[in-house]
């Protein structure tokens, strides 16, 4: 997979290090799957090189503006060990902005409107901290700790989301921040 495949390592190894020790996000794992990280070891990834690539904005009502990023990756709701979990290559996984579509109403063409910035719940797209969090909830459908949210159901997976970071946020963090430290050395 080249330097793609570099970045899902390099994300891996911080799950396996945060699944691997005793902390709330592991323990939230072991509610669904009694060895989280063995079942998270024998997953594989995919890339979407074909996926979604545009960040589409619609009107809401009055004068909002609702705006659905690319999907960032996926993963059958429940697979279990030996799961494939798949990467949008155009998502924020990858990539930290996207150009903007403007949906024309009536059913009209689409424009190109600018650049937008991708995000992982807070985390810039293309950080370690967007690929860890992006795992881990792909991983948490994979155990299903999380209901599914594919599709239209944008709202549902900010809410899975947020699950994730209730209880990982500071060890996705504090693991980052560590290895980092260690690396600057």
């Amino acid at each position: 997979m080249g330097k793609p495949g570099q970045k899902i390592l390099r994300a891996r190894e911080r799950i396996l290090e945060i699944l691997e020790s005793e902390n709330g996000c592991s323990a939230w794992f072991r509610e669904r799957d009694a060895n989280p990280a063995a079942t998270f070891r024998t997953l594989s990834y995919e890339l979407d090189r074909k996926g979604e690539e545009f960040v589409r904005e619609s009107d809401g009502t009055g004068e909002m503006k609702l705006f659905r990023s690319p999907y960032v990756a996926r993963v059958i709701q429940a697979d279990g060990s030996y799961a494939t979990i798949t990467i949008n290559m155009r998502g924020a996984f990858f990539s930290g902005t996207a150009s903007v579509v403007k949906e024309q109403g009536n059913g009209g063409p689409w424009r190109v409107d600018g650049a937008r910035g991708l995000r992982v719940g807070p985390y810039a797209g293309e950080s370690l901290y967007a690929q860890i969090l992006a795992l881990l909830h792909e991983f948490g459908h994979v155990v299903d700790l999380l209901p599914a949210d594919g599709g239209e159901q944008e709202a549902k997976s900010v809410e899975n989301t947020n699950e994730v970071l209730r209880f990982c946020r500071a060890e996705i963090e504090s693991k980052v921040r560590r290895n980092t430290l260690s690396a600057a050395r």
